[in-house]
């Protein structure tokens, strides 16, 4: 069973709600490399699943990750219908991407109107 890729959200037209997560002070722009989650694209792998009988999201893929993100721990939350959390798992970032599995949840895909991220640490991952 091949797995399928939407590059950014845009193929299955689903919209994409990020918190924008800042590691400077603000007022002026972010220095390159800086920690801004906005600048992140989101792509969602999809597998078919046999006991769901259709599509669902197996995991994320993170690109575009500025350097100073790299360490920390993000937090990726998959919004349905009324920005409802369907699923959230958790991973340490690296840059210049990172995938983030949905291990033991299964998300049809067609249920998937969004997602949030955040990072949820300011240290380096231990492990």
């Amino acid at each position: 069973m091949a797995g399928v890729t939407l590059a950014w959200l845009g193929c299955a037209g689903l919209a994409v709600s990020m918190a924008r997560a800042m590691t400077w002070d603000g007022g002026e722009a972010a220095p390159p490399g800086a920690c801004v989650v906005s600048r992140i694209s989101v792509g969602y792998d999809v597998d078919y699943d046999a006991a769901l009988g259709g599509y669902a999201v197996t995991r994320a893929s993170l690109s575009g990750v500025p350097d100073g993100c790299a360490g920390r721990e993000v937090a990726l939350t998959l919004r349905g219908p009324g920005d409802r959390a369907l699923a959230e798992a958790r991973t340490p970032v690296t840059a210049p991407s990172t995938v983030v599995a949905l291990d033991g949840t299964v998300v049809p895909a067609e249920d998937v109107a969004g997602v949030s991220l955040a990072l949820v640490t300011d240290t380096p991952a231990v492990g």
